[in-house]
């Protein structure tokens, strides 16, 4: 039996959902969409939750987005630290310091960005504006990682979908 949000969750959930909606369009406008006229949407709502298209990001999923998308989505994030960023995504400092704004990552940079902010949209679900900020906490069922460190794959992304999903619905980890 699921609760009902609470409201100020969801509120800061749609304003995060939102803020990654805007990211999304403004990396993949390349001209081949027009997100805004052909009802391309990365992130629905529905009566109790947000939630990532994954139909949507399945489709874009292998495209590189431009570097300069990371900071849009660190700011949409609000997430404590750039070291987040850097961990949510599993990129190098370095390499990113090195890297002009328009030079297109890996695509897996692209899936990465996709699950962390369907993550962190849950997260704010659950926990309303502090939801980033428990993505950044060590969790005792992760092995003492972040969530944010754990899920830099989709195994362990399932693992945080399954602990934010108990915790929401009062349900058993």
């Amino acid at each position: 039996m699921s609760t009902t949000p609470n409201p100020a969750a969801m509120s800061a959930a749609g304003v995060m959902a939102k803020a990654f909606e805007g990211v999304f369009v403004h990396a993949f406008s390349r001209g081949k969409d027009d997100f805004r006229g052909a009802g391309t949407r990365f992130f629905h709502v529905s009566e109790t939750a947000w939630g990532l298209n994954r139909g949507v990001a399945a489709r874009y999923a292998s495209w590189s987005v431009p570097a300069r998308c990371l900071d849009e989505w660190f700011e949409a994030s609000r997430l404590p630290r750039k070291k987040d960023l850097l961990t949510a995504l599993s990129v190098n400092a370095s390499t990113l310091s090195r890297t002009r704004p328009e030079t297109p990552l890996e695509p897996g940079v692209t899936e990465r960005l996709f699950r962390q902010s369907d993550l962190l949209v849950r997260a704010a679900e659950v926990f309303g504006e502090q939801g980033p900020t428990w993505m950044t906490k060590p969790h005792p069922l992760l092995d003492g990682k972040t969530p944010i460190e754990f899920a830099t794959n989709e195994y362990g992304g399932e693992k945080v979908r399954a602990i934010l999903s108990a915790i929401k619905h009062g349900g058993v980890v």
